[in-house]
């Protein structure tokens, strides 16, 4: 099996800004470019930091430097190391994407979590499909012909599989994934009404919305949610943007999970 490297898969050309730009000029580049974050350059086009929507709306001073505000602690991946590293980073640093860097430290472009997910998924064997990689189709689908096919592909596996979708304001998100995630594993078998269950799901749903509202907190949004059951635990995958006045975010998706 062939491992495909960071290069293959990355946005080549991330949005950038100069550490001496001023927020107002920060923000304009978001905006026209529909981003909620973007990488921050000196003048040789090494990356010194991220700068968020969220660092923006903080900001009372829009004529300010972006280095003021921005987040100097960047997590980075060098364009020659593979898609599972780039997994393996984005888990353990909780994060929503990946600025790439060349061997001299330049910024050669950005992997969001949905390209380090689709080159995961690329090298996956699917001769048996594992509970995770199904949750994270299912919850990527954006066709219902899609959705048929991954539904009978898990009942193939011998998976029991559901898929909602939910649109919120910052102060219910949380509560309508875990309620709408539990009402359709009811309506699908995945789970019964046993208290027990529905405690696993819940789990898992919080599990997958904490890592996503670890890095848009107080945001509502949109999602589209997938639950897959298989012996003993059941992986949640949440995908989809949060969103407000200033830009809507990218797209990202997250996976919990529970034993049940």
């Amino acid at each position: 099996m062939l491992v495909k490297e960071v290069r293959e898969w990355m946005q080549t050309f991330p949005v950038k800004v100069h550490f001496d730009a001023t927020i107002e000029e920060a923000k304009r580049l978001m905006i026209e470019n529909k981003q909620g974050r973007i990488i921050v350059v000196d003048q040789e086009d090494h990356i010194v930091g991220i700068l968020t929507d969220s660092d923006v709306l903080r900001s009372e001073e829009h004529q300010i430097t972006v280095d003021k505000v921005m987040n100097p602690m960047v997590v980075t991946i060098n364009e020659e190391q593979t898609i599972r590293d780039a997994g393996r980073l984005l888990i353990e640093n909780n994060i929503a994407g990946l600025p790439v860097v060349d061997t001299e430290g330049k910024v050669v472009g950005l992997l969001t979590s949905r390209e380090i997910l689709k080159g995961y998924m690329a090298d996956e064997d699917l001769v048996r499909v594992s509970m995770e990689t199904l949750a994270i189709r299912l919850a990527m689908t954006r066709h219902r012909e899609d959705e048929r096919y991954w539904l009978d592909r898990a009942k193939y596996f011998g998976y029991r599989a559901a898929i909602t979708q939910v649109g919120a304001s910052p102060e219910k998100l949380a509560t309508k994934l875990r309620e709408s995630t539990i009402a359709a594993s009811i309506a699908r078998k995945v789970i019964s009404e046993d208290s027990r269950e529905k405690i696993a799901v819940s789990q898992a749903v919080r599990d997958a919305y904490s890592q996503l509202a670890l890095i848009n907190p107080g945001l509502g949004g949109g999602f589209k949610i997938s639950a897959v059951r298989g012996e003993g635990r059941i992986s949640v995958a949440v995908f989809g943007r949060f969103g407000h006045a200033l830009a809507d975010g990218p797209e990202q998706i997250a996976v919990g999970y529970s034993v049940i």
